[in-house]
């Protein structure tokens, strides 16, 4: 069914793209909770940064088990993701045991560079490749 169309328009009228928005209605509970892989890609990326920011600032607050949980999920996310310029990151705050589980040791003595980049290419997102025909 046919829910909408949507049209980017510049300021100066020109169309820059349309699509329809096709909307399928089911009482399948597995079809309408399934999630679109580019979501989950953003989806990831947002609870990577996430882990990433909160694990940094439990360690500079002296909370050395929740920032090696938090820094280990954030491997653990990278790894699975394939975020491996971010992998490369996390090691110079963290010794990594096993990337796919996130078992972490931290670092007693960190650069505040490395400490900083790694911040701050956190928050950095990433575009994805157009969808494939569904």
């Amino acid at each position: 069914m046919l829910a909408g169309r949507v049209s980017l328009v510049l300021p100066d009228g020109e169309i820059l793209g349309k699509a329809q928005v096709i909307a399928t209605w089911t009482d399948d509970s597995a079809l309408s909770t399934r999630i679109n892989p580019q979501v989950a890609h953003y989806t990831g990326q947002a609870e990577l940064a996430s882990a990433i920011q909160e694990g940094l600032a439990a360690r500079k607050a002296g909370d050395v088990e929740t920032a090696t949980a938090k820094l280990g999920r954030a491997v653990a996310l990278a790894t699975e993701t394939g975020h491996e310029d971010t992998a490369k990151l996390l090691a110079k705050v963290v010794d990594i045991d096993d990337p796919v589980t996130g078992t972490v040791r931290l670092k007693r003595q960190v650069e505040t560079v490395d400490e900083m980049t790694l911040d701050t290419r956190s928050t950095v997102t990433k575009r994805v490749g157009k969808p494939g025909p569904s």
